[in-house]
């Protein structure tokens, strides 16, 4: 969040808008590839994978990564412009993901809270030595080290503590297990990226990326929400995986989302209040229009939290379809709403078409996770049954 905050003052607000649409785009470029971690972690997760099996699933997860990055690779230079920048930016998503998805499922909390640590800090290091000593950053740089500081952070820690292990010959039946969970869940992912993605191509697409450059000052203010729930997918997803007796979670889950709602209302009360002081003073004075977008995207990110905490718990049951449809479904409304929204109110149409969406997944997330618990679901999936 650090690093946005200097490059929207580093840059003017079309570029910096730029910027934030490149990577919005290829977030959704790198769908074909974003189920591929999920089940790498779910899988090292779910077996307590020796070092032989961990080895035969990284193995198998790189393998896939390098087909479906070349795929991509064709895709991007026949139909879009700034290609390069497209492809840079897609292999930085794709490093962090694989990372962050080995070290969840081995439970490495050293790699997990340092990974991005490291490479966030290379990217604010570089970023403000540039400023500092030139007054503003190039675009094109800006980019270049912003895509492979991650691959920097990951040289890292694999030194101090190597765990990367790659064979070059790959076991079959880890190959399909993978491809088998990351199908599920790249349907989600899917869904995930749409649901926030859409707008900055409608934003664009309507007004130009200037406005988009707005837009994305709220969305990056948004990042403080994301915190604890990430910390509980962390945490809760391998627990879940590995669990007998899966009525143990009842209790844990609801604290967990009780805990998500009550720190998102205490970081949104400040927000909202100081929302002109808080813009100007992080992001200078010109991103000032961005205000408009702060209170639909606030009650966007509070109803995205209470979902996001029994989607892990639906995750670490084994059943990523469930999450997955809901979130597509709050997307394809947003899709819907967005376009007309957006068209005729701006960013804050897109805004607001984000609150309803997420308002609605979160209906059909509570709506499907009390009926089949109630219809005895965990019991079920206790004893090995997967039916919802």
């Amino acid at each position: 969040m650090i690093f946005f905050v200097v490059l929207a003052r580093s840059l003017n607000v079309s570029e910096f808008g730029l910027f934030r649409y490149l990577l919005t785009l290829a977030s959704i470029y790198g769908l074909l590839f974003s189920g591929v971690p999920i089940a790498l972690t779910k899988l090292l997760g779910s077996s307590k994978a020796d070092q032989k099996l961990r080895i035969e699933l990284l193995s198998g997860s790189v393998f896939i990564l390098v087909i479906l990055y070349l795929v991509l690779g064709v895709a991007i230079v026949l139909s879009t412009s700034n290609q390069l920048f497209l492809l840079m930016f897609v292999f930085a998503l794709m490093i962090d993901a694989l990372y962050i998805g080995f070290a969840r499922g081995i439970l490495d909390y050293l790699k997990l809270a340092g990974f991005k640590l490291v490479e966030n800090f290379i990217q604010l290091v570089i970023l403000l030595s540039i400023v500092i000593g030139y007054g503003r950053v190039d675009f094109t740089f800006s980019v270049v080290f912003y895509s492979f500081s991650g691959l920097v952070s990951l040289a890292i820690f694999e030194m101090i503590r190597p765990d990367l292990r790659i064979a070059w010959r790959r076991s079959r039946q880890k190959l399909n297990e993978l491809l088998r969970y990351a199908i599920g869940v790249t349907f989600g992912s899917v869904g995930w990226t749409l649901f926030y993605g859409i707008n900055s191509i409608y934003i664009e697409r309507f007004y130009g990326t200037e406005q988009v450059g707005y837009f994305s000052i709220g969305i990056t203010l948004m990042q403080v929400f994301s915190f604890l729930p990430d910390a509980i997918f962390t945490i809760l997803m391998p627990k879940i995986a590995g669990m007998d007796d899966k009525r143990r979670i009842r209790t844990p889950l609801r604290m967990a989302a009780l805990g998500c709602l009550f720190t998102s209302v205490l970081l949104a009360i400040p927000l909202l209040i100081f929302k002109d002081f808080i813009i100007r003073f992080v992001f200078s004075e010109k991103y000032l229009p961005a205000a408009v977008v702060l209170l639909p995207l606030t009650i966007c990110q509070v109803f995205v939290v209470m979902h996001q905490a029994y989607g892990t718990a639906w995750q670490g049951l084994g059943k990523p379809g469930v999450p997955s449809t809901t979130i597509t479904i709050a997307a394809v409304i947003n899709i819907v709403t967005g376009y007309f929204l957006t068209k005729e109110y701006g960013i804050a149409g897109a805004a607001t078409s984000l609150a309803i969406s997420a308002v609605a997944a979160w209906l059909m997330m509570t709506l499907v996770w009390n009926r089949w618990v109630k219809r005895g679901g965990l019991e079920m999936a206790s004893i090995g049954k997967e039916e919802i």
